[in-house]
Formats: C-alpha cells, structure tokens, sequence
C-alpha cells in the first residue's frame, strides 16, 4: 500500500509495523510526527494501536475492526488525547453481508463507540460474546439482529446510567474551579513564551561544551562533547537526545525531550553553577594607604 500511494498518487507515506525495530519504529512516527516533508499517511497494524500518540492527526481510516471493544477505544485513543484540538474524523469502509459490516453496525448503534468514550463496551461485549460470534460467522444470515441491537443498546443505556449515578458530585464541583485554572493556564502560556529559558539553556550549553545541533520543527540535538568541562553532564544521555521548547511540539513527538526549569537537565546545570566549582569566582578587597600627592625625599 505504501509503494502504491507513493507511486500512483505521490502520497508521502510511512509503515509501522511488527516487522521493523524499535529504532524503525521511532524513525517511522517521528517521519509522521514532521510537520515539514513529514509522512502524510502513516500505515500501520495492530501494534500501532497502542503506545504511541498521534494527536497532531485527526483522520483515522481502519479497514478492519477489532473484535475487542477495548482495543477499539484503543486505536481512537491515539489520536484522541491531551493536545488534539480538533474532532477526530473516523473511516471505516467495508462490504456488505460481511463480518465487518456486522461489527460496524454493533459498535455504531448498540454502543455509540465511534462517537463518544465507550466505558460499557466490555461489559456488554462478554455479556452478548455468544451471540455476536454466531452473527460474525454467518453474516449473511440476520434473524433477529435488529432485536439484537435493541438489546444491546439498552445495556448500554442502563450500564451507562449507572455509571453517571455513581460519579461524586461533590467532588466534581469542588475539584475544578474555573478562574484558578484559566489562572494557572495564563501563567504557563506566559512561561512558554518568555525566552529566558531559551536563552540561559543556549548558554548554558554553550559553556559547558555540549554539541548543539539544529534541526527543523524547532527541534535541537544535545549530544556528548569530547572536551565538556565535565566528563558526563548529568542527564544527558551518552548517546544524545532531542530537545525543545515548544510544548506543543514535544506532544507530538514521543522522542523529544521538552525543555522546562523543572527538566533534569536544567536543574542539573543550575546545580554546577551554584555549588560546583562551575561559575564560581572569588572577590577579594586590598586596602591601600593613600598618601600624600607630593612625597619629599
């Protein structure tokens, strides 16, 4: 599929699959993640469905549907998360008269699970397991499966209602207040942007002697100098890592490192400045005797 949306339609696409490396791996999502000549389509398989966050994309085509409704919640999951700004566009093509459609069916109108998070899905699903597989083995044979769907979807309803009656509303009013968090959301916005942080990590680098490499998407490569005024910098890896200071970036990409005053290696610098021989001077005051403008011999 990736040869013919690179060769038929000039499609920029990335695999990512059980039979790549880890490093492959990172290599393909952060191919994906790049926001300049980065993949358009990343295809992958199951094993894409977990561990890995995708929020900066919002289209999700899945041409098969698992039969886990957890594993379902799973592949949405990837792209519905903290820092997705946008609604999740769910494609789901399939044949009539097919396992498939048989599933689609389920999930959409008996538990409503490509529309909102679905707490009930496994419940139901180990409650309906018999019946579903025989529906799933003989799609073409649908006796009672709009009766099926009707009792599924009251499970639903009911597992649902439960769920909301056994919320603690007191907790809930008194766990968010509204100005204390457009508050707090302000203050980190203004840290963000300030570019103290920037400029004293920049120097900080610099100082120390650790090789700064600069890539595209506001990305920067920290790796081990040979001649560092220290041997190991605390919290640099050996073998480098990728830093930034966008947040936004840094959700985005599950290999870079975002930089803040609480990160390990900041605080680490400031700790050799402070109480290392590192930035540290003496300042010592000589009195001397004034004496006369004119001295007689």
């Amino acid at each position: 599929m990736e040869q013919v949306l690179r060769e038929k339609e000039a499609i920029r696409a990335a695999v990512f699959d059980e039979n790549l490396s880890l490093l492959e791996r990172d290599r393909a999502a952060a191919y994906f993640a790049s926001q300049e000549q980065g993949a358009q389509v990343l295809l992958c398989s199951e094993i894409g469905s977990e561990g890995r966050n995708f929020q900066f994309a919002n289209q999700l085509v899945m041409f098969d549907l698992p039969f886990n409704p957890d594993l379902l919640e799973q592949r949405i999951g990837r792209l519905d998360r903290i820092g997705q700004n946008r609604d999740i566009q769910i494609s789901v093509p399939y044949l009539e008269n097919t396992a498939q459609a048989i599933l689609l069916r389920w999930y959409h109108e008996a538990l409503d699970a490509f529309e909102y998070t679905c707490p009930t899905g496994r419940a139901i699903y180990d409650q309906y397991y018999q019946q579903l597989v025989e529906y799933l083995a003989k799609p073409t044979v649908l006796d009672n499966f709009d009766d099926f769907i009707k009792a599924c979807r009251a499970k639903h309803n009911k597992l649902k209602t439960e769920l909301e009656e056994g919320r603690d509303r007191l907790l809930e009013m008194n766990s968010n207040d509204g100005e204390i968090g457009q508050d707090l959301a302000k203050q980190i916005a203004e840290q963000d942007n300030s570019i103290d942080l920037t400029n004293f990590s920049l120097n900080l680098f610099d100082i120390i002697g650790i090789n700064q490499e600069d890539r595209r998407d506001n990305l920067i490569v920290l790796t081990p100098a040979e001649h560092m005024l220290i041997p190991d910098f605390p919290g640099l890896p050996q073998d480098g890592c990728s830093i930034t200071f966008d947040r936004t970036q840094a959700l985005s990409r599950e290999d870079t490192e975002f930089i803040s005053w609480e990160h390990p290696i900041i605080r680490n610098g400031m700790d050799l400045i402070l109480s290392g021989e590192i930035g540290s001077c003496a300042v010592s005051l000589l009195k001397k005797k004034l004496t006369s403008r004119y001295t007689t011999y």
